[in-house]
């Protein structure tokens, strides 16, 4: 809880105050500040009781609380150097600091001292709301709980509904709720459009990343495209290859096998021919040696008497016969071999033919030879026509890695570099987004909270009975003819001593006055129950001067009475009434206004 004790008032040039400044030290009690006005034959209105009230008001907030221009708060006797020092201490936290406040006009000016320190703001209204902010409490709450006039103040009942909320939220300490409702609205809107902007960025990043992704997968399909026609054409130019290898090896294999064939036929035939006439030639020649051994042999049989021409030895008569046997033996070996050779030349005829044979397969092997050179001419072709085929390929295959490089060329690889750019702003965005979103859901449930459904709600239905409870209280007190009693929307709900529902102005001016003061009381006291700051002062203006009479202002006196002793406040009723005068447990102020110039009445003078 924070305690704030008014302490001293100082005033001069202010309103109808001139020169000679007013000063006052607030003390605990029942003081009445009452006043004559010499200007007007010794009347009492006029006179400028209210100024003091206006000028702690001025004081702390910068107007008076009946709204007066700044030109007309300056004195329009002396019209310049306005001064208003309000002197006030708070203790909070078992630690007290002493405040003072100086106001200025013409020249304006504003000072806040605390402990004598300066701590006035660059600006007049940072120094205001420095004030404010240390007082803890707005003008509205101000005029209906610290300082009070029925005369200058719209009675609550008679405000509008708006109105009422926002005095019950001042006085109960819920102003704070509604503050941070609006807090909460606002950044709930500021939230809801960077949401919106950051969905239409996302939205838009993704739109994009779609285009940039639709504009590569079209490439690269194209490129996919263009290389399967192109394996498609690898693929039947290597078959057209393959099949035409294996033709020319086809061919080539059964024309080698072929030829190899007929060739080692002829070959072997050959030789074996060469053979058999080398065997007939060298038998011809073995037994034409022979013939010429035996016609020798026997030519020389019986030449020599003396020697044998065999073995040389000396023929005898019985050699004789021995000899002819030879010859004869000789002729008939001369006659087998006239006869081999006879057999061996039809033979070696006979060979010969089979040469010559052999020389005309050779000569169709020669004519097969021709046949496979000319195969072998057509093999070169197809082999021409597979080097066309193989250099289309290299072409086909160059063509292909070409196209393989489109897929990492500039092209691509810029495509590429853009995408991961706009996937990571995406993803980036879409995180933002998703926090923004939970942000939203959050506020949703703080705007709930800080509704009048919320939290408001709750803290209303806690308290709505105590309050109800010190109105009834109160209108007790002031003798009223009624029960008052606010619902939880703090709509009043008024019935008569009829037990009749009826509204606040079904009642006259003097029993619509008893149910204002009962809230007023009613309502001080909630403040002081509810809020976080207490004040020591209570100041009523005219309060008991209009629509009481003298048993109401009796009865507004006694419950004033019993706050000063409840509490030992320093309560101030501003009145000429003389049974206000009478109740004074504290001092009686008199201000006397005199050519337009309102003093205080030094008592001790008279």
């Amino acid at each position: 809880m924070k305690y704030i004790n008014f302490n001293t008032i100082k005033i001069s040039n202010f309103l109808s105050v001139g020169k000679k400044p007013i000063e006052i030290n607030f003390q605990t009690g029942l003081n009445i500040i009452t006043g004559v006005n010499r200007d007007k034959e010794d009347r009492r209105n006029g006179v400028g009781k209210s100024t003091i009230a206006d000028a702690i008001h001025f004081a702390i907030f910068g107007e008076t609380i009946r709204e007066v221009t700044k030109d007309f708060i300056v004195n329009s006797v002396n019209k310049k150097n306005t001064y208003v020092e309000l002197h006030f201490s708070v203790n909070e936290n078992n630690k007290t600091n002493n405040y003072r406040i100086v106001r200025k006009l013409k020249p304006t000016k504003c000072y806040l001292y605390i402990n004598d320190t300066d701590v006035t703001e660059s600006t007049i209204p940072n120094t205001s709301k420095k004030i404010k902010s240390i007082l803890s409490c707005s003008p509205e709450v101000f005029q209906n709980c610290v300082i009070m006039s029925l005369n200058t103040t719209l009675p609550f009942m008679a405000q509008k509904k708006v109105e009422k909320r926002k005095f019950i939220e001042g006085i109960l300490n819920l102003e704070i709720f509604s503050e941070m409702l609006l807090s909460a609205r606002s950044e709930y809107n500021n939230v809801q459009k960077k949401y919106e902007h950051i969905t239409k960025d996302f939205d838009h990043a993704t739109n994009i990343f779609k285009l940039l992704q639709d504009q590569k997968d079209k490439i690269l399909t194209n490129i996919i495209e263009q290389k399967d026609k192109i394996n498609d054409r690898i693929k039947i130019i290597n078959e057209d290859i393959e099949q035409n290898k294996t033709k020319i090896k086809n061919i080539n294999k059964d024309l080698y096998n072929k030829s190899k064939e007929k060739l080692d036929f002829i070959k072997n035939k050959l030789k074996d021919i060469q053979s058999q006439l080398d065997t007939i030639s060298n038998k011809i020649t073995e037994h034409q040696t022979e013939i010429k051994f035996y016609n020798k042999q026997t030519s020389n049989i019986g030449t020599d008497d003396d020697n044998c021409p065999i073995c040389l030895r000396q023929i005898t008569s019985k050699d004789r016969d021995h000899i002819e046997q030879e010859k004869d033996k000789n002729k008939k070996d001369i006659d087998n071999c006239e006869q081999d050779i006879e057999s061996l030349l039809q033979q070696q005829k006979n060979i010969i033919n089979l040469k010559e044979n052999s020389i005309t397969a050779e000569s169709q092997l020669n004519n097969y030879v021709s046949t496979v050179k000319t195969v072998h001419n057509n093999n070169k072709i197809t082999a021409a026509y597979i080097h066309s085929l193989k250099n289309d390929l290299n072409k086909n295959k160059k063509e292909l890695q070409e196209v393989t490089k489109k897929e990492t060329n500039l092209e691509v690889n810029e495509l590429d570099n853009k995408l991961k750019v706009k996937i990571k702003e995406v993803n980036e965005l879409e995180k933002t987004s998703d926090n923004i979103h939970s942000d939203l859901e959050i506020l949703e449930v703080v705007k709930y909270i800080l509704s009048e459904e919320g939290v408001k709600s709750f803290i209303v239905k806690k308290i709505l009975d105590v309050l109800n409870k010190r109105l009834l209280y109160y209108l007790q007190k002031m003798d009223a003819n009624c029960i008052c009693r606010f619902n939880e929307y703090f709509e009043e709900e008024i019935v008569n001593e009829k037990n009749e529902e009826c509204s606040y102005f079904n009642f006259s001016g003097a029993e619509r006055k008893n149910i204002d003061l009962a809230i007023l009381f009613t309502f001080i006291d909630m403040r002081r129950l509810q809020g976080d700051v207490a004040y020591n002062l209570l100041m009523f203006d005219e309060l008991l001067d209009s629509s009481l009479d003298e048993k109401g202002v009796e009865l507004v006196l006694n419950i004033i009475k019993e706050r000063v002793d409840e509490h030992n406040e320093s309560i101030y009723v501003i009145s000429h009434r003389k049974e206000s005068v009478k109740a004074a447990s504290g001092e009686v102020i008199i201000l006397e206004k005199k050519n337009s110039i309102t003093t205080r009445v030094d008592l001790s003078n008279n």
